[in-house]
């Protein structure tokens, strides 16, 4: 399982309400440094800026999510990130070095506060807590959806070797009984990943199927404790092969 990022801008301007979630809650509590891939050409031209670099670049992440999640990261523009964030062009170049440095920084950022949940919490209660973190920062689900499926994003290998750990890490959760071990564990990520960003990516089909509105703090209450609770479900004893092929559909008793 992995999880979605996390909040660049604060704020969801669109889904469900915000909900804050704490440094303990998330393990991390690291401030963003700058991307090992940067690239310095300029010094920043703004006095103001150079006094306050983390709030500078919170505040080039925070608009670069909203412009990766709406047109994607080939139709992005440095131009209107730089724009958004009140900052001049040559500033993001100074703290990024190019549009790819800066979705890797995005990149880096979700997996430096995502990853940690899922190695220090309980597996159900992990999930829960990222789909409110989805819900809290839509626009790093929203750029994920966007990704070109076949076409390796920026910070691809990156991602790909936390992928890894935290799988390796749901097998080990399953070898100590936390899930049920005839269940395959790249399946399980996958399903509750989705699982956990479905409000957000989904929110047209997620107010069908729950007649609720996704955008509302009952709704992403009840639902994330509603996937925490089928994730305890699996801890259970294996349902038997003729249930599971619908013979006990007939209403004959099980033995």
């Amino acid at each position: 399982m992995t999880a979605p990022g996390p909040s660049a801008s604060g704020t969801a301007d669109v889904g469900c309400k915000v909900v804050r979630v704490t440094a303990e809650e998330t393990a991390s509590g690291k401030s963003a440094a700058p991307s090992g891939r940067q690239q310095r050409r300029r010094r920043p031209d703004d006095p103001g800026r150079r006094r306050d670099p983390v709030g500078t670049r919170r505040a080039i992440l925070a608009a670069a999510g909203t412009e990766f999640g709406t047109h994607g990261f080939d139709g992005a523009r440095v131009v209107r990130i730089a724009e958004a964030a009140g900052v001049s062009h040559q500033l993001i170049t100074y703290y990024f070095g190019s549009k790819r440095g800066l979705y890797e920084a995005l990149s880096e950022q979700w997996l430096e506060t995502a990853m940690p949940v899922g190695h220090t919490l309980p597996y159900a209660e992990a999930v829960r807590r990222y789909v409110y973190m989805a819900c809290e920062d839509p626009g790093w689900v929203r750029t994920l959806t966007r990704e070109e499926p076949g076409t390796p994003p920026p910070a691809e290998d990156d991602r790909a070797v936390e992928l890894l750990k935290s799988v390796q890490e749901l097998r080990a959760r399953q070898a100590r009984g936390e899930f049920r071990g005839d269940l395959d564990v790249g399946a399980v990520s996958l399903a509750f990943f989705a699982a956990s960003i479905a409000p957000v990516a989904l929110p047209w089909i997620a107010r069908e199927f729950t007649q609720q509105d996704p955008a509302s703090q009952e709704f992403i209450d009840h639902y994330s404790e509603q996937v925490a609770r089928i994730i305890s479900a699996l801890a259970e004893a294996p349902v038997k092969d003729g249930a599971v092929n619908g013979a006990a559909e007939d209403g004959e008793p099980e033995e």
